[in-house]
């Protein structure tokens, strides 16, 4: 028998697919129209601005139905991810390929940083959703560089740890949203996201009881915030035990 817990999160993910689905179909017409207009510069780059704003509203619907599950079964002991193994390289390749809009939209430099032959077993839906946060944060931030980043480090034991990285050149993170953790599986600078949601962004807190649904070895998955080495603004890190 369903329960009502079960039929509102079917009726919730019937409704985003529908939804999903009918900003599909708005891109495509808008592509079409837009070849047939003669734009000029300014309004293609408003063209491409309403773009990326939809592909951020069709984002926030799919976290907001993988929140739901989070919330819903995350301390229930049903496992609602698939932590199959994934190829770094290519997960991060095509995450910037799904943000082309955005990055002609805001006039942005998004590259990456990973080794071809890096592997790593996490829910790839789960972390668009968090990276998908991170880069809409910064834009808001009017950062104008980010760096995606991934390695894997091992601590003692011989347990592994993956680590993406996201760091931006934007204003960065008040100082009264970090704290010093001296968690030794991240780099320097690097801090946790407090539980005060507002403090950091409602999409951070619901990225971090999204990540803690990651389990290995008994560990679960954090995300932690910092100051980037490499460009001065903000860093978030999301730390998956493999």
């Amino acid at each position: 028998m369903t329960t009502k817990a079960q039929l509102a999160e079917q009726l919730l993910a019937a409704s985003i697919h529908e939804i999903k689905n009918r900003f599909g179909l708005m891109f495509s017409q808008l592509d079409t129209l837009l070849t047939t207009l003669p734009l000029n510069e300014q309004h293609q780059h408003d063209a491409e601005h309403i773009k990326s704003e939809a592909q951020f509203v069709g984002s926030e619907l799919v976290r907001v139905l993988a929140s739901y599950k989070a919330l819903m079964y995350g301390d229930t002991g049903n496992d609602t991810l698939e932590h199959d193994q994934q190829f770094v390289l290519d997960f991060l390749e095509e995450k910037i390929a799904r943000h082309s809009n955005t990055v002609r939209a805001h006039a942005l430099q998004l590259t990456y940083e990973c080794d071809e032959d890096l592997d790593g077993f996490f829910d790839p839906a789960l972390i668009s959703i968090i990276l998908d946060t991170a880069i809409y944060n910064a834009v808001k931030e009017h950062a104008r560089t980010l760096l995606l980043s991934a390695e894997k480090r091992v601590a003692e034991g011989s347990a592994e740890t993956l680590l993406i990285r996201i760091e931006d050149d934007g204003p960065g993170f008040p100082q009264s949203v970090l704290e010093d953790t001296g968690n030794p599986a991240a780099p320097g600078h690097t801090r946790p996201l407090r539980d005060d949601g507002h403090s950091t962004g409602l999409g951070l807190y619901f990225a971090r009881t999204l990540i803690a649904q990651h389990h290995a070895g008994g560990r679960q998955g954090q995300i932690h915030l910092g100051v980037s080495d490499h460009l001065g603004g903000a860093s978030v890190t999301l730390i998956l035990p493999q």
